[in-house]
């Protein structure tokens, strides 16, 4: 990559993680250009050559974190590719735990998404949940067997109550809900679901 345009990739990458920073401290609302470009180390004309508006920066955040997090390289992306059963439970558990952690950035930007802007950048990502989860596991759907449970909905449950869980431990920063270790945690709620879905 040429000089200048590694330094554009540098200032560009510069400019959004102080966004991200605050934004996720101070809100949308409550955060500025010019700040941006101070947190960022840059000119505020400088800033405006790389994104616009406000608004535009966000959203290219937004896209560029909703790329990453529905990549096949996440730990939740690769839990759900190998998922073959109800004994899968606990490794989809350390998946959600290991994706909270990596991403709680972007689950920070979802809050103020929703809070501040009507959750307009948001919709597209749960919009698409179902198809994702359907790709990633593939095949192996007909080979779940969960009675009348549709396994996408109990799947997709599954994630859910983990990715809860891991939100108020590494988001919310409530350290230990359950009052026990995360792999207690996990397996708890995987012993909770996995019952509640084997067939009768």
């Amino acid at each position: 990559m040429p000089a200048n345009l590694e330094t554009v990739a540098r200032t560009r990458s510069s400019i959004e993680d102080a966004a991200v920073r605050l934004f996720t401290k101070q809100g949308f609302h409550g955060t500025g250009m010019r700040q941006i470009a101070t947190e960022a180390g840059v000119s505020l004309g400088n800033l405006y050559n790389y994104h616009k508006t406000k608004h535009e920066l966000f959203a290219a955040i937004c896209e560029a974190y909703e790329a990453d997090y529905t990549s096949d390289r996440t730990p939740i992306a690769k839990a759900l590719k190998s998922f073959a059963s109800l004994d899968d439970l606990e490794r989809l558990g350390e998946a959600s735990r290991q994706t909270v952690r990596t991403y709680a950035d972007y689950i920070r930007l979802i809050y103020v998404d929703v809070v501040e802007l009507e959750g307009e950048h948001i919709r597209r990502l749960f919009k698409n949940m179902r198809a994702r989860y359907e790709e990633l596991l593939g095949d192996r759907l007909a080979q779940l067997a969960l009675g009348d449970v549709d396994p996408i909905a109990a799947i997709m449950t599954a994630t859910i109550s983990y990715f809860y869980l891991f939100n108020i431990e590494y988001v919310f920063g409530v350290k230990r809900p359950f009052g026990t270790s995360d792999k207690d945690m996990i397996g708890s709620i995987a012993t909770v679901l996995r019952e509640g879905m084997r067939p009768r």
